[in-house]
């Protein structure tokens, strides 16, 4: 392994643990509540399940529940839901930890983040389906930086790897788009009464 792939991988490995630091400090901050634990064990269980299906299916339903969970019920549960169930989904699926997770648990935390952050402007059609679109791309501009622990750091490199996902990205971002359009209302519904009925904020 080159210098330059060693030095990646220490910088990543403090860069998980930070990680996994921001992320237990926003909960013991939150204070939360009984039910805000087990909602949240529950959001997190669903987005499991639909990773679950997604790669059976080969399709990424897990982005849309991460965006439902950040939208209704707020940037710091949508952090958590899909940092977190991404661990959880490595854990019994079989996938395992390895360097790749990292970087899908700061992709899946800032897109739950980014959703609860902008979750007025996800009422629009338009933006939604923007957002959703783009964030099929941002995921992937991340986690292909795992990538680069087996193949030497160079400008051909980065080229070669960022070229060679535009497929799964597009594919992922069309996905997570067409599910924001057709079953957003429904599934906010849905959230927004759990959310209310356990007094949830």
């Amino acid at each position: 392994m080159e210098l330059m792939n060693i030095l990646t991988l220490i910088i990543s490995l403090l860069v998980a643990v930070g990680f996994i630091g921001v992320i237990f400090r926003m909960f013991e901050k939150s204070k939360p509540s009984v039910e805000y634990i087990v909602m949240l064990a529950v959001l997190i269980a669903i987005a499991v399940v639909a990773n679950f299906i997604g790669s059976i299916l080969h399709i990424d339903l897990v982005f849309f529940i991460v965006i439902m969970a950040g939208v209704v019920f707020g940037k710091e549960s949508g952090f958590l839901v899909g940092a977190l169930s991404i661990i959880v989904f490595g854990l019994i699926s079989g996938a395992g930890i390895g360097t790749w997770t990292p970087y899908q648990m700061i992709g899946f935390g800032l897109l739950g983040y980014t959703s609860g952050l902008f979750a007025n402007k996800m009422e629009s059609l338009p933006f939604r389906a923007v957002f959703g679109l783009l964030w099929g791309f941002i995921y992937g501009w991340i986690t292909n930086i795992s990538w680069f622990y087996f193949v030497p750091i160079s400008v051909p490199s980065i080229i070669s790897t960022y070229t060679a996902s535009i497929f799964y990205d597009a594919s992922r971002g069309i996905c997570t788009l067409i599910l924001l359009v057709i079953a957003y209302t429904w599934f906010k519904e849905i959230f927004q009464r759990n959310k209310e009925k356990y007094q949830l904020e």
